[in-house]
């Protein structure tokens, strides 16, 4: 006869409390509670309700006996090597990233082009080292009373102690963008603004930047000394480093898959995860970082802070792809368990018959990997599958 629903259930639950202890002690104990369940079930004397309850205290007896045992230790030790235990805290990180961003709202607004393509900066290039720096004030007002290709045109500047103060227009406009400069505070000048200063526009529709540069030109030629001011676009500021260091993380990704030297559907499935979890996370964080980093009153990226935006996801890419890189050559090729039980095989006097080496075996008995390990040596690394294991 089968099971009924409720048993079924309460199996279940067992089960996933089974997985709080140790292997070695988990299926004894399992079997346990399954019989004692089923008992209570055939007696009839216990309501659904009950029955359940019973089966959620099966959580309470496993962490009291994996703390009177003091089994804890053996338990982290079995996670980290287990398919599923750094599976699970991935995804756990990715989890808590994704609450903290709120769904990584930046890096969503970023990649699908949310901001303002008419919003823009204006910079001033200086002659040295092709360096950005601030808009004179005379060619700055020049362009806001001359100029016919943006409808509105605001200024800040950037104050002592980091703070920034703005005119009205500045300010709608900053609201109108996840752009800000590289200031603690905005605040509204009392006044006009003296000194250099930046300048943030909107384009009017029906020009294009290549309008307003032709305009910016006829600008600098009316006073002595000016330089003609470049326009930066919102969008390119934090687009800027999408390209060069995507295609660096692609490529780490495309190293790791090659890297998977997998026989069944099932080891595919683990290596891939693992792979897709760990760099998606530095994808979304350096992306909420891009999407958030501020900007100078030249137009550009602050370089202290754009330094970490640039090389945190090929750093941090980097070392998860040599890790991933090191942990799957240590996995069963069929099951994608990690491989224990070292034993040393071979001969350590001899180079080229029977040399020596460290032969792993896979816990499921999949397969075994020969590895060399005497200093000296090249052995190289192969993997024995076993007949009929492989699907």
């Amino acid at each position: 006869m089968a099971p009924k629903p409720r048993l079924s259930v309460a199996g279940l639950l067992v089960a996933a409390a089974g997985r709080i202890l140790p292997a070695a002690r988990r299926a004894d104990w399992v079997r346990e509670w399954n019989a004692e369940l089923w008992h209570a079930e055939r007696s009839g004397s216990v309501s659904d309700r009950t029955l359940l309850t019973r089966a959620l205290g099966a959580f309470a007896d496993a962490s009291f006996l994996l703390r009177q045992e003091h089994e804890i230790g053996i338990r982290l030790r079995e996670m980290r090597s287990s398919r599923f235990g750094s599976v699970a805290v991935l995804v756990v990180v990715a989890a808590i990233l994704a609450f903290a961003t709120r769904g990584f709202q930046s890096g969503r607004a970023l990649l699908l082009n949310r901001e303002s393509d008419r919003i823009f900066l204006l910079s001033q290039p200086s002659p040295f080292m092709g360096s950005g720096a601030r808009v004179p004030p005379p060619q700055a007002a020049a362009w806001i009373a001359n100029g016919r290709t943006a409808e509105s045109l605001g200024r800040w500047w950037v104050s002592a102690g980091s703070r920034c103060v703005a005119d009205r227009t500045a300010v709608a406009l900053f609201s109108e963008t996840q752009m800000k400069p590289d200031c603690e505070a905005i605040s509204l000048a009392p006044g006009v603004i003296a000194g250099f200063s930046g300048l943030i526009g909107r384009l009017k529709p029906g020009y294009t930047f290549a309008d307003a540069e032709k305009e910016l030109a006829a600008t600098a030629e009316l006073g002595v000394g000016w330089l003609r001011p470049a326009i930066v676009p919102v969008t390119q500021l934090h687009k800027a480093p999408l390209v060069p260091i995507g295609g660096a993380l692609l490529l780490l990704v495309v190293f790791n898959v090659f890297g998977l030297r997998n026989c069944s559907m099932e080891a595919w499935g683990w290596g891939l995860s693992r792979i897709a979890l760990s760099f998606g996370i530095v994808a979304g964080l350096w992306l909420e970082i891009v999407a958030r980093a501020p900007f100078t009153e030249a137009g550009s990226i602050p370089g202290l802070s754009a330094m970490g935006s640039y090389f945190f996801p090929a750093i941090a890419a980097t070392l998860i792809a040599l890790r991933l890189r090191r942990d799957v050559q240590r996995r069963c090729r069929t099951c994608y368990r990690l491989l224990s039980m070292p034993v040393f095989v071979g001969f350590s006097g001899r180079c080229l018959f029977d040399s020596g080496g460290i032969e792993y075996l896979c816990s499921a008995h999949h397969g075994a990997l020969l590895t060399g390990s005497v200093p000296g040596q090249s052995v190289a690394e192969e993997w024995s599958q076993w007949p009929g294991t492989c699907a």
